[in-house]
């Protein structure tokens, strides 16, 4: 993915481009159906909300969502990811999570035999901020210190 260092999903796509081809994610058509439909059926999220509609950038969906509520764990960080994803995917799916600076970010692939969509989720807000600092500085990604 173009904003990511390489990282698994990275792997997953491209040996998904290598079988269904390089063109596999590039259909313009399709990834604004997806992109419209994911911003139609995350509309009514309980403890979400989107910010903005789901962009498209260089064949990559960006989907932004405003973290209502503090997430406690990551099982309450991934259940909001994986509700997103039990709406939008398709036959063929991986993500991973990655703790960004003050943001969750979910890159994805998704698809079927036909065509294929790339992205990423970013979980954003101050509860989604607070909770990824946490999580950076739990994995020994960012240092704190205090006097």
């Amino acid at each position: 993915m173009a904003t990511e260092k390489r990282e698994t999903v990275d792997d997953v796509l491209g040996a998904l481009r290598a079988r269904f081809g390089e063109g596999w994610t590039q259909d313009t058509a399709a990834n604004l159906r997806f992109a419209s439909g994911v911003g139609q059926l995350l509309h009514r999220l309980p403890s979400a909300h989107m910010i903005g509609e789901p962009d498209l950038e260089d064949d990559e969906i960006v989907v932004t969502l405003w973290v209502d509520a503090p997430l406690h764990d990551l099982m309450e960080a991934d259940r909001l990811a994986y509700e997103v994803f039990a709406r939008v995917s398709h036959e063929i799916f991986y993500t991973e999570r990655r703790f960004a600076e003050r943001v969750l970010r979910y890159p994805f692939v998704t698809g079927s035999s036909q065509y294929g969509h790339v992205g990423v989720l970013i979980l954003a807000g101050p509860h989604a901020a607070d909770f990824a600092s946490l999580q950076r500085v739990r994995v020994g990604a960012e240092r704190q210190f205090q006097a």
